[in-house]
């Protein structure tokens, strides 16, 4: 076989409905030299047995296995790979267009630069094919570029070289290890948007819901940045509870987050919530761009493509008002009103689903 021009690793667990699928679409991808990397967590579903039947022309395959955790998983598929260039996919990532990779690894060849990482435009397959402003305004915001906005179903694609200054994925997150590495990433080297789509299944939004896995996964992104690592220690136990629940729980959590800040001191405690408020407030532009998304999503435009003046012109004006003392002030005290009050009402929500 030719040279490996870009390895794709993919970790899997019990996913045997997903792979049949996943093998046909990557078998439309045209002029490029691929290898597939999959890391199996410890399948009990088939997934390993139907991988070991396959045997494609179109990829050089190899299949490993570890311990169950993205993380450790996309760490243990890297030791595998040989291609100097890495797509990481999930295994419900497809492609509409059959040069979406080759576009992707020529233009990342011809910025000259081997510090620039790729991810394409996300769009959302869902079994409600309705309109949906929630999923309109997480589409565009994902091709924004911003801090955050970049996450594992948009696919990461970038030299072996500059993985090696990021470093491995991060094992002990409960989720949102993806998210880490993008913002690691970042730190040293750029993030472009490639010239194709990649659609990726809403099953887990639309499962767990939407709201809900955004909600965690923002605490987890703030949690991280501050670095209040115990709860990472303490979180993977409440998650591991609701992998079988139709609806993500987030109830538990903010239980957690209350019973580990009430066993600091108070010092320690409202440190926490002054870091956290100012994590927050660098965030606030996302209440200026729905105003944006939405204002395009009623006008029926394509995603992407609408107008962000809302977003240029008071994002400006909020960052010169709050970035200040007084504006971390009073970024920490609506976080903590708004923890309370989220508190209170989960709670009420979680009477009500029990009665």
């Amino acid at each position: 076989m030719e040279k490996v021009q870009l390895t794709l690793i993919v970790p899997i667990l019990n996913e045997c409905s997903q792979l049949p699928g996943f093998f046909a679409d990557l078998s439309c991808q045209q002029d490029i030299n691929l290898e597939l990397v999959i890391c199996d967590g410890g399948s009990t579903d088939g997934s390993l047995e139907w991988l070991q039947s396959q045997d494609p022309d179109w990829a050089a395959l190899k299949i490993i296995q570890s311990s169950a955790g993205r993380g450790r998983q996309l760490n243990s598929a890297v030791e595998a790979a040989t291609g100097e260039w890495l797509l990481f996919l999930h295994i419900d990532s497809r492609f509409t267009d059959p040069l979406a990779l080759r576009k992707g690894l020529d233009h990342l060849s011809s910025t000259g630069s081997e510090n620039i990482a790729g991810h394409f435009a996300l769009k959302f397959r869902r079994q409600d094919h309705s309109l949906s402003g929630g999923y309109y305004f997480y589409e565009w915001k994902a091709r924004l570029g911003r801090p955050e906005t970049i996450h594992g179903d948009q696919g990461f694609f970038l030299h072996r070289s500059l993985l090696e200054q990021v470093g491995s994925f991060c094992e002990n997150l409960p989720a949102m290890e993806d998210t880490d590495f993008a913002e690691r990433l970042r730190s040293v080297g750029q993030w472009q948007l490639l010239p194709a789509e990649i659609s990726t299944s809403a099953r887990r939004f639309e499962t767990e819901g939407l709201w809900q896995r955004q909600l965690l996964g923002s605490l987890i992104m703030c949690f991280r940045t501050i670095g209040w690592n115990h709860f990472f220690t303490m979180a993977p136990g409440v998650y591991r509870q609701q992998l079988n629940s139709e609806k993500l729980l987030l109830l538990p959590f903010f239980q957690l987050i209350r019973k580990l800040l009430n066993e600091l001191p108070v010092k320690e405690r409202w440190r926490i919530w002054w870091q956290a408020g100012c994590y927050i407030r660098t965030h606030a532009w996302q209440l200026f761009f729905a105003v944006d998304a939405r204002c395009a999503f009623r006008q029926g435009l394509p995603v992407g493509t609408g107008s962000l003046k809302w977003l240029n012109f008071f994002e400006p004006v909020y960052d010169f008002l709050s970035r200040n003392l007084l504006g971390r002030l009073a970024a920490t005290i609506l976080l903590r009103s708004w923890f309370e009050l989220t508190s209170l009402w989960l709670s009420r929500v979680e009477k009500k689903r029990v009665v």
